[in-house]
């Protein structure tokens, strides 16, 4: 048998401790550690004592949304204010829908029609807020605004909100993106989406106290997702998940570590603006 020489010895020796190392590294849980962790937050603002629930839920909140224009159903005040429950509602409405009518995968924008009425839906939206900013101004309005119209032209505004992003997220961070298939293929998909949001609203207009709760923490996570998804997106691309996504579980670690810059900045904004208005610095 003929001897090996010094530097074959040496590669050999480096690749079994190469191999060693690698059989010793375990991959990080990060399923279980995501849903460890938002239990975990889950549990604290269900049950960390001080405050009604509702109220945890807008306090929140209170950075990122003007909470102004309040509603009320069952006797009590939605965490956020008439028109952003309306869009982020309608947003969590929205993204579900899509998944349950099987365009989980879609990247391709609604025929043009359709498009531009998601178009119009933001214009209603912003002539309607408009409208409404020119009244708090005690400056001459076109008509009288009120919640039902923040509302409605609010849910309007989260369908767009929640197709354009689904979109976006897909064609980043999916490879299995299906380029061919529309976020909405016809009027019936568009129209369903609609019906869900018209009887969420005429359950909060007709002051349906038993829908209080699924309505509140829908509209809650919706405001709070939609930051969320934006610093899930941001976390994927720097952790470089760009167009490699098969299964949304692949998202897990991303997911997880997303969480912290959406606490942050939600917290960090709820405690600048509790602390400018105890400073008298805004109403």
């Amino acid at each position: 048998m003929s001897e090996r020489s010094p530097d074959e010895i040496l590669r050999m020796a480096q690749e079994r401790i190469a191999a060693r190392k690698e059989a010793g590294r375990r991959p990080i849980p990060w399923g279980p550690i995501f849903l460890g962790s938002f239990s975990a937050l889950l549990i604290a603002l269900l049950f960390s004592p001080g405050m009604p629930l509702e109220w945890k839920m807008y306090a929140v909140v209170h950075g990122i949304c003007a909470q102004q224009h309040n509603i009320f159903v069952g006797g009590l005040q939605f965490p956020l204010c008439a028109r952003n429950s309306g869009i982020y509602l309608s947003f969590m409405l929205t993204f579900l829908y899509l998944y349950a009518i099987g365009r989980g995968r879609a990247g391709k924008i609604p025929p043009w029609p359709i498009a531009l009425t998601l178009v119009a839906f933001v214009g209603i939206m912003a002539v309607d807020g408009f409208n409404s900013l020119l009244l708090d101004l005690g400056l001459p309005n076109w008509y009288q605004p009120d919640n039902f119209l923040r509302t409605l032209t609010g849910m309007g505004m989260g369908i767009t909100i929640a197709s354009a992003l689904h979109i976006v997220l897909n064609n980043t961070l999916r490879q299995n993106v299906d380029p061919h298939q529309p976020i909405f293929a016809n009027w019936w998909e568009l129209l369903g989406i609609i019906v869900i949001d018209l009887l969420a609203l005429a359950a909060i207009y007709g002051n349906l106290g038993i829908t209080f709760w699924p309505l509140a923490f829908l509209a809650f996570f919706g405001i709070l997702g939609v930051l969320y998804l934006v610093c899930l997106l941001l976390t994927s691309l720097f952790m470089g998940y760009e167009g490699k996504v098969t299964s949304l579980r692949q998202l897990a670690g991303p997911a997880t570590i997303a969480l912290f810059p959406t606490l942050l900045i939600a917290g960090a904004m709820s405690w600048l603006r509790f602390w400018m208005e105890s400073m008298g610095l805004i109403l």
